[in-house]
């Protein structure tokens, strides 16, 4: 098994709402940061989790 990466709890709320079909500009607003921020943690997320 290769070990998942260590996620701060902000990135985990990100990929759940990203997952959750929210649109990164709705996270960014959400969570009160900027949207540059939310697409960098949108990027590293697995590809799996896009599909």
């Amino acid at each position: 098994m290769t070990p998942k990466p260590n996620l701060t709890p902000k990135e985990k709320e990100i990929q759940s709402l990203f997952a959750r079909g929210k649109s990164p500009e709705t996270i960014a607003i959400r969570m009160g940061m900027k949207v540059s921020k939310v697409m960098m943690v949108i990027a590293m997320l697995p590809k799996m989790m896009l599909l």
